[in-house]
């Protein structure tokens, strides 16, 4: 039994890893995309296809993993397990919120729309959806500071 809960807790840790990998790179990525209006549109596409092939998948992975192990060993009380379970539903939400602002992006990086005439409405999205990625990002280190240290929150 201690063998397949250590096989599950490997698998969590590396699929959190893999997701917060992806993370970090995509805010570069973007932050790349902002400033190369040529290229934009097939940076983002890159983003778009990284995160849905795997760092979603592996977030799904990793959710279920820690909700095996939560039930297996922690007690539901744990201040860092409740303050993870938070995070990661913030995240969840952030994240599917994003999907449908990134393909916004490209096709106004693409030139699609009407937004994408009048040259207002790329900058200011870019602006905010650079903003939630990074806030993405945070809040899945935090989850990662969480699920290592352990705190007492409460």
């Amino acid at each position: 039994m201690v063998e397949l809960y250590l096989g599950i807790k490997w698998l969590h840790i590396i699929c959190a890893c893999i997701g917060f990998g992806s993370n970090v790179t995509h805010l570069f990525w973007i932050i790349a995309a902002n400033r190369d209006p040529v290229h934009r549109a097939n940076i983002l596409r890159l983003v778009k296809k990284i995160d849905d092939r795997m760092a979603v998948p592996s977030y799904i992975v990793a959710v279920t993993c820690g909700s095996i192990m939560w039930f297996w060993q922690w007690p539901g009380s744990s201040s860092w397990l409740i303050a993870s379970v938070f995070l990661t539903a913030l995240l969840a939400t952030a994240g599917i919120m994003y999907g449908p602002f990134m393909k916004k992006w490209i096709r106004l990086a693409n030139g699609e729309t009407e937004g994408a005439k009048d040259g207002q409405a790329l900058p200011v999205l870019a602006r905010r959806l650079t903003w939630l990625w990074g806030g993405i990002t945070g809040s899945a280190f935090l989850i990662l500071f969480l699920m290592v240290r352990k705190p007492m929150l409460w």
